[in-house]
């Protein structure tokens, strides 16, 4: 939006716009800033001696000179960036000094009067255009009210003041002046006392009453007024009115009405509510007064219930009679009430007592009540006696539950059905749905409510679950028809009663079948030797199978495989095979007999029918099948039957074979066997295992026998056993704890419970009688069971409260003889034992424990209060327990409830002595069916219930402060006790709150208030405290007003200049200030009050002052306001510095204070600053940073404080800003900076010549600088271009081609301009490029495009100066390609061919591929395709072959197989020639190994390992690797010690390597490992480890000596046939020095290498009883170099080198030798210490 004229508004401060400055002020001095709003920018204001900057809106000089004294009017306006001009303003500009300006001319300020005393209230404040130190004083200050701050300007109060009773406006005068200067202003200050809240409203009458308002009278009407006042003004005394009762409502006016409807039926027939009056204030305040609305009766209000609903209970069979329940109501108008029964009692059950309300059964007929419950509607009318126009009447309903009695059992009304459906089909999951029972209980409620579940024996596994709510039965598991194929359960049906009744359902649940059987033969495989000569339709055979289903999943079809011809056929039906085709044309007849079921499972077994010749005869059987019955208890290895058959050879032995069978009847698993009699041939079948005629009752056992002919013939005999039962099985009950429950009073006979047991045996063995067994507690003689049902009868009633529950044991027994041992002669028993709970019958009648309950209890109590609690007792249990109290009788106006449930009494109406002074309540407890009652005596207690009323609510009184007669009677107040006849003589009065018993007394007898103590007004000025009446001789109720009393004034309070801190009345005048000018003001406090008379009316003088040297005042003082000023101008600093002025004030009555002002003489700025030099001279680099120091300037000021305060700037020689001038005013200097970055190439940048000003507030200096500045090396060389592309150049370009010439330049100076050429490492790596001096890039060395195909070069022009400045250039050379490569393979192939593995084979090249491929690193023009060939020049080529692919590949064949033990690799040559011009060629060697298999068994090794110990500092060392020979050697093997792990020695299981443990002691240990390779039997290799300390004097003494052309491991080899190099070198050393070989230690090892040779250095000592010194070793073996060359069979190197002596022991190496049997030796050194 494009703003208005008006939107662009001044916003400078304060007003009018004024400034000054020096008449000598330089050009650009900042004058004033202008500010306008909306973002507007200056308009033009053409002046020649100012100038305003149009953006910052500062005015600044111009440098022309100014007129001093002068005043100049600046006229400026602001304009917007549309063009938008805003009004003008006038800026008023002095050339010269300018008095201070107030911000405002005048101030308002608004004052609470609530302000403390000095606290600050606002401040005044002006500007100094000097920038001097401004003083503030009070000119005008109406009664002192007031003081300010000289310094600040801050205004604050002298005394508190009071809006109510004081001067609300107040005009002062502020004077502000430049003590320096002598220059001030004025300006006024206009204070208005602004109301607080500080008075709280106040009703005109503490209480507002009426009487006889009638209760009907309309919501609305006016029925008082009440009025009260505020002395705050305007918000703070405007009052709203607000009553706190929702009854009634109030206007604005104070009118109070009704809200809704009166009631005169309320506690005294009176309203009582609080009126609140609550001003506008903040906060608010709040007055309060009581009002009493007292009313007149009239009947209008029906009857009130006790309770809306009444609820109680009967026993279904409750006689006539019964108390039901009684009702009251209460009439609120107090007329009489009667009642009725106006519905619910269609049934003419109950009966009403019109009168007292009690509710009972009917007497004749008898009552007849059904459940659940009735509602009765009873109505409550009143007599009208209170005279209304008609009787009114309600209602309530009285709610009779009839508890229902359990005398009904569930009863499981389909029981008999349930078994005929109750079916489920197996392997189904679990949760699959049975069946679903139901049960129905004839009672109500709880009682009829059933609960389902099945027993269980204990520990069983159910197979069942049931829905305890539903009764839906469900497999709990999946079931096998074939491992049992019914279920009986016993369901149980409980009710709900806190003494359940129990129903039992026996159900029996058949599992039905599922084809999931396979048909099983009898045998598994069928022999039959048959006659060639047996004719066609000869049945021989019969195959029999069996299927565990059931019905048509157990029917078996019979079949038999095809063949041609058919020679058998066998019968679908029976499995009959008989002959259907001659015969005698073969021998041996194999076909499978196949069963198949009705749901097309099937198997087979095979059959094999050998064909004999006429004359040669299988054996005959005495019988053809044999018959057996035996009992299953059959002990093992008893024989039930004999067999024989006898062969017609000339060899009549035959042996016999019991057949196997594939099913239980056939003998799988086997429960017989067969036991030969060689005796007389025949043979016995035997039991085998304990048999089971539950499992299996019948077997069919096929026994073989076959003669001894050279062709074996076997004939079958068919032997049945028959199992009879016998009784092994305990009938076991179906649970072994059974509940039920029988009500008390049932009749002899009464069914309890029905136990059932199952017994897997049959007949007589199986069939089950039930007992009751005796017991010593004779529960059992009170029952009887029925032995074939297992039903048990009552044989007596019962009552439960002599005996709640009976426990009785129960035996079901089989009807045979036990077959189980340890039975003698007995059936078989099993026993549960079954609990019988008596259940409780309403037959006892509740009983109190006292037939009369007396008690007291005040007439204060509350509604609610808990009088006494009577309870009674009653023998039944549960329901039949469950008592209900009623109040019958005596209660008059309900001023009495019962809590029905627990008989607790409480009150119900307010208690009131002078109308009932005793209560004979008869309290009645009902079950339902009977009932008793007991009396209960209530006693009212009178109280005092009615506090005394003093005759006003507030008593007002004032005293004289500082009184001397004490005590002093302040007033009198009195009070009366409402109580009827209450004794007006026994009240007693006493004091509460400010003062009470100490500065106040009161005669407690006659209420007279005394001051007691010496009171001070300016301590406190009011007491307010609270007198209190208390009757009962002070131990009753208490009554209480308030009393307020004021404290007057006396002058006893001398006036007192109050100054916390030193010097605080302080003033500042400046030196030779002109005669009247004001210092400071000088104020006093009166504690007096000030409107009493003259008391705090002060006045002052000055009662010491100074004089100057002619004996004249130098001060005086306005006797009013206190202020006090200069007389003469002749103040001098420099003469005296401060003066001390005592002051006097004086009060109106005469008291007086003094207080001593000290004057400070400030002052005056005359004396310039000075440099400390004319000319100052530096030099800088030109690149020196920004902000760097670059010269340090210094000057005097004679002054002090502010006036010596100086600033420095630089006016001139820095046209283009280049540097700046930093004022240190703690040093009195000025650093001089760099502002801008210098450039010596620029001419006029070489050298500064600054003018320096420095100045403090009147005057200033000024001194130049002299800079001359250095050239610095600023620039680097500048490449042109930066990106030279030089073209191509063959890859064999001689050494010195040129490639370009590259140009740099640099633009400074001297050493700074000049530069070399180079080339960056990292861009020629290989430094085949050279540049010279002039630019001119060469080669100096042989290119490779197959190395680099493009050289990207960094070109490097770097300059002499200091630091070193580089430039860079890139120049991109393209190397081109000749045929300078052969072809070579494409990867390291590494093909691997296994041994053993048969000839021809593919080698692969590698895991995924057969070829060998060939590259070329040339371009592709200098490559392919290529030609590939083997060269013969060794035997291994001719094992292979290669076939050139002709497309870079080829393939190599092996010719014939390998053993890796013969060869481990083959070389083959292989020529590659490329298609370059001219071609070039190359052979590369292929490495073919020959991949091991683990085809040779490992051996046991042994290792020997010495380990030498610098005196126990042996670290965790390596020995080396365990030995277990093997012509493999890719072979996996696994090491472990055998037997337990040595704690000296640590073992890699993979690797075999041997560490010995820190800390190992000496000694000789000796190990064994086993090694496994996962192919061939373990092994154990041994280890000998010997450890032997050496002491470090052997280290000092050690020789060495150095073999020619011998490894450590030729060192140590050893063999069966001869010892070791380091055996042989220890024994002739012995020999040598001649002394023990224990005695010569050889310990270290070091390998060396020299030209054509390496060699072994070796380190040994010898001892005798000292170590030999290493001198005596070298001479002695320098002696005998011959013995010892002879001697260790090798050769030493030439003298000068064969002995070398170890001088420095730190780098000498410790070793453990260790050799092996097998050619293996190692090495294992440790640093010595």
């Amino acid at each position: 939006m494009i703003p208005h004229q008006s939107d662009l508004q001044w916003a400078m401060f304060p007003f009018p716009y004024l400034a000054a400055l020096g008449p000598d002020a330089s050009a650009g001095t900042v004058v004033y800033r202008l500010v306008a709003h909306a973002h507007g920018s200056m308009g033009s204001a053409h002046f020649l001696l100012l100038d305003v900057d149009r953006t910052t809106g500062e005015v600044k000089t111009t440098g022309r000179p100014l007129t001093p004294s002068k005043e100049y009017t600046l006229t400026v306006q602001a304009v917007d960036s549309q063009g938008r001009r805003g009004p003008h303003a006038s800026v008023f500009i002095l050339a010269g000094i300018r008095p201070p300006q107030f911000t405002n001319t005048t101030y308002t300020v608004y004052i609470p009067e609530s302000t403390t005393v000095g606290q600050m209230v606002a401040v005044v404040q002006a500007i100094s255009f000097q920038k001097k130190t401004l003083s503030y004083m009070l000119l005008v200050n109406p009664a002192n009210l007031f003081s300010i701050n000289q310094e600040s300007g801050a205004l604050g109060l002298t005394r508190t003041i009071d809006y109510e009773n004081g001067q609300h406006l107040h005009h002062l005068q502020v004077r502000v002046s430049e003590p320096e200067t002598g220059l001030s202003n004025m300006a006024e200050v206009v204070v208005h006392i602004t109301d607080e809240n500080d008075c709280t409203p106040e009703f005109m009458h503490s209480i507002y009453s009426r009487d006889n308002i009638p209760e009907s009278t309309p919501p609305g009407t006016s029925l008082l007024q009440v009025l009260a006042r505020d002395c705050d003004t305007d918000m703070n005394a405007e009052l709203s009115y607000f009553i706190q009762s929702e009854d009634f409502g109030i206007t604005s006016q104070g009118v109070v009405s009704p809200s809704q409807r009166l009631d005169y039926e309320r506690p005294n027939h009176m309203y009582e509510c609080t009126v609140l009056a609550v001003d506008k204030g903040a906060p608010p305040r709040t007055g309060t007064a009581s009002i009493r609305i007292r009313m007149a009766n009239v009947n209008d209000e029906a009857p009130v219930f006790s309770q809306t609903i009444y609820k109680t209970f009967l026993s279904e069979d409750a006689g006539p009679e019964t108390l039901v329940a009684i009702v009251h109501a209460k009439d609120p108008d107090g007329d009489g009430v009667s009642y009725a029964i106006t519905g619910g009692n269609e049934d003419s059950n109950f009966e009403l007592d019109n009168q007292k309300g009690i509710i009972k059964l009917r007497r004749s007929p008898p009552p007849k009540l059904h459940g659940p419950q009735y509602v009765l509607n009873v109505t409550a009318t009143d007599d009208n006696a209170a005279g209304g126009s008609l009787p009114l009447s309600s209602s309530a309903q009285v709610i009779v539950g009839i508890n229902d009695i359990n005398n009904n059992k569930p009863v499981f009304e389909e029981c008999h059905n349930y078994s005929v459906n109750a079916l489920v089909l197996e392997n189904q999951p679990s949760g699959t749905f049975v069946l679903r029972v139901q049960a129905h209980d004839a009672d109500t409620g709880v009682n009829g409510e059933v609960k389902y579940g099945i027993m269980q024996r204990d520990g069983a596994t159910p197979g069942f679950i049931i829905n305890t709510d539903t009764g839906v039965i469900s497999t709990a598991i999946s079931f096998d028809r074939e491992r049992q194929r019914e279920y009986t359960l016993s369901v149980t049906a409980t009710d709900q009663a806190q003494e359940p009744l129990i129903g039992i359902c026996q159900i029996t649940v058949l599992i039905s079948d599922q084809n999931d059987n396979h048909p099983k033969f009898e045998n598994s495989r069928y022999q039959y030797f048959l006659r060639e000569d047996t004719p066609v339709g000869t049945s021989f055979l019969r195959a029999a199978a069996h299927d565990d289903d059931q019905g048509t999943n157990a029917a078996i079809t019979y079949s038999m495989s095809n063949q041609s011809p058919a020679y058998f056929h066998i019968n679908p039906s029976t499995g009959w095979i008989y002959v259907n085709h001659p015969i005698s044309q073969t021998s041996r007849i194999n076909r499978q007999i196949i069963a198949t079921d009705g749901g097309s499972r099937s198997s087979s077994v095979d059959l094999t029918v050998i064909i004999t010749n006429v004359h040669n005869q299988p054996p005959q059987w005495e019988q053809a099948e044999y018959w057996v019955t035996i009992p299953e208890n059959m002990q093992r290895d008893t024989k039930i039957v004999s067999i024989k058959a006898t062969s017609s050879l000339g060899d009549p032995r035959v042996t016999y074979n019991l057949e196997e069978g594939q099913v239980p009847e056939t003998n799988m698993p086997v429960r017989f066997y067969i036991k030969p009699n060689r005796r007389d041939g025949s043979a016995s079948i035997l039991v085998a295992e304990n048999l089971d005629y539950e499992t299996t009752s019948f077997f069919t056992l096929r026994v073989r026998v076959q003669n001894v002919a050279a062709v074996p013939l076997a004939s079958f005999t068919t032997v049945y056993v028959n199992i009879t039962d016998v009784n092994d099985n305990v009938p076991f009950f179906m649970s072994s704890t059974y509940e039920s429950t029988v009500p008390e009073g049932a009749e002899i006979g009464t069914s309890v419970s029905q136990v059932s047991a199952t017994d897997l045996d049959t007949g007589l063995h199986g069939m089950i009688n039930y007992i009751i067994l005796k017991d010593q507690s004779g529960d059992s003689q009170f029952f009887s069971i029925n032995s074939y049902t297992g039903i048990i009868h009552t044989r007596a009633t019962f009552d439960r409260e002599q005996k709640g529950s009976y426990l009785i044991e129960v035996q079901s027994q089989d009807s045979t003889e036990s077959a189980r041992s340890g039975q003698q002669g007995q059936p078989n028993t099993d026993t549960a034992y079954v609990r019988v709970f008596v259940t409780d019958v309403n037959d006892n009648a509740p009983a109190f424990s006292q037939s009369v309950y007396e008690i007291s209890v005040e007439e204060d109590k509350e509604v609610g209060f808990v009088v006494i609690t009577v309870t009674a007792n009653d023998e039944d249990e549960g329901a039949n327990a469950k008592l209900r109290y009623q109040i019958t009788s005596g209660n008059t106006m309900g001023t009495f409830d019962v809590e029905p449930e627990v008989g607790t009494m409480f009150i119900a109406q307010r208690l009131d002595y002078e109308q009932v002074q005793r209560y004979e309540l008869r309290l009645v407890a009902s079950d339902g069916k009977w009932e008793n009652q007991t009396m209960v005596v209530i006693n009212i207690i009178n109280q005092n219930d009615e506090a005394p009323l003093f005759s006003q609510t507030e008593y007002h009184a004032s005293v004289m402060e500082e009184l001397s007669e004490l005590p002093v009677l302040v007033l009198e107040v009195s009070a009366t006790d409402p109580d009827q006849e209450a004794d007006q003589r026994a009240l007693r009065y006493s004091l509460q709150g400010q003062g009470a018993g100490s500065e106040f007394t009161i005669d407690e007898m006659n209420g007279r208030i005394f001051a007691q103590r010496h009171l001070d007004r300016e301590v406190r000025s009011a007491w307010r405290f609270l007198v209190l009446a208390t009757d009962e001789n002070g131990a009753g109720l208490t009554g209480f007003a308030d009393v307020l009393v004021d404290v007057q004034d006396i002058n006893d309070n001398a006036p007192l200049f109050l100054c916390s801190t030193d010097n605080c009345f302080l003033g500042h005048v400046p030196e030779n200030s002109p005669a009247d000018t004001s210092i400071m003001e000088m104020c006093a406090t009166d504690l007096d009050d000030p409107k009493a008379g003259k008391n705090a009316i002060l006045t002052y003088r000055i009662a010491q002052n100074v004089r100057n040297e002619i004996n004249l005042n130098l001060f005086s003082i306005n006797p009013t306001t206190g202020t006090i000023y200069t007389v003469l101008r002749s103040l001098d600093r420099e003469v005296v510095d401060r003066y001390l002025v005592v002051v006097e004030a004086r009060d109106g009555g005469g008291l007086s204070g003094t207080g001593t002002a000290t004057i400070v003489v400030s002052d005056v700025n005359d004396h310039p600053p000075v440099f400390s030099q004319r000319v100052y001279m530096a030099t800088m680099s030109e690149n020196l940073d920004i902000n760097s120091e670059v010269v340090v300037v210094a000057a005097t000021d004679g002054d002090e404080g502010e006036n010596s305060v100086m600033t420095f700037s630089i006016i001139g020689g820095d046209e283009d800003r280049k540097f700046f001038i930093e004022t240190d005013k703690v040093n009195r200097r000025g650093i001089v900076r760099l502002k801008k970055k210098i450039d010596f190439e620029k001419p006029h940048e070489r050298m500064f010549n600054l003018t320096v000003k420095v100045e403090d507030a009147d005057f200033f200096s000024l001194a130049y600088c002299i800079i001359q500045v250095e050239d610095s090396n600023d620039h680097g060389p500048v490449f042109f271009p930066q990106f030279y592309e030089a073209g191509t150049i063959f890859e064999d370009a001689p050494v010195g081609t040129i490639v370009t010439q590259v140009t740099a330049m640099d633009m400074d100076s001297g050493q700074n301009g000049r530069f070399t050429y180079s080339i960056a490492p990292e861009s020629d790596p290989y430094q085949q490029f050279l540049v010279d001096k002039s630019g001119w890039i060469v080669v100096s060395d042989s290119l490779d495009r197959e190395k680099v195909s493009q050289h990207r070069l960094m070109i490097l022009a770097t300059d002499m100066g200091s630091p070193a400045h580089t430039g860079s250039a890139i120049v991109l050379v393209t190397v081109q390609d000749v045929n300078d490569n052969g072809p070579e393979f494409e990867a390291a192939y590494h093909p691997i061919v296994w041994e053993n593995t048969v000839a021809p084979q593919v080698v692969h090249m590698n895991n995924t591929s057969i070829l060998l491929n060939v590259i070329d690193r040339d371009t592709s023009s200098n490559g392919g395709p290529f030609s590939i060939r083997l060269l013969v020049l060794t035997s291994d080529v001719t094992n292979f072959n290669l076939t050139d692919l002709r497309n870079g590949s080829a393939m190599i064949t092996a010719l014939r197989s390998f053993d890796r033990e013969q060869q481990k690799q083959y070389l083959l040559p292989i020529l590659m020639i490329d298609s370059g011009s001219p071609p070039m060629s190359s052979t590369s060697t292929l490495t073919i190994i020959i991949g091991d298999k683990n085809d040779h068994p490992h051996e046991p090794g042994h290792n020997e390992f010495i380990v030498y110990n610098i005196q126990g500092s042996l670290p965790t060392t390596l020995l080396g690797h365990v030995q277990s020979p093997d012509l493999d050697d890719w072979s996996e093997k696994l090491y472990k010690f055998d037997g337990k792990a040595p704690r000296q020695f640590l073992l890699n299981p993979s690797s075999g390597q041997l560490s010995i443990r820190e800390g190992t002691a000496a000694g000789l240990y000796s190990l064994l490992v086993r090694v496994a390779d996962k192919s061939w039997p373990d092994v154990t290799s041994s280890v000998e480890v010997t450890v032997t300390e050496l002491q470090r004097e052997a280290l000092r003494n050690a020789a060495s000596l150095r073999l020619a052309n011998l490894t450590a491991d030729e060192f140590f080899r050893a063999s069966l046939a001869e010892e070791s190099r380091y055996m042989i070198l220890r024994r002739m050393l012995s020999e040598l020095f001649q002394i023990d070989l224990e005695k010569v230690d050889v310990f270290s090892l070091a390998s060396g290498q020299q030209p054509a040779q390496h060699h072994l250095s070796v380190w040994f000592a010898a001892h005798g009883s000292p170590y030999y010194k290493p001198e005596k070793l070298h001479g002695y073996v320098a002696m005998h170099k011959d013995k010892v060359r002879k001697t260790s069979s090798h050769t030493f190197m030439p003298y000068n080198q064969v002995f070398s002596m170890k001088t420095d022991i730190e780098f000498m190496k410790l070793c453990s030798f260790g050799h092996g049997s097998h050619l293996h030796s190692e090495a294992h050194c440790t640093a010595a210490q």
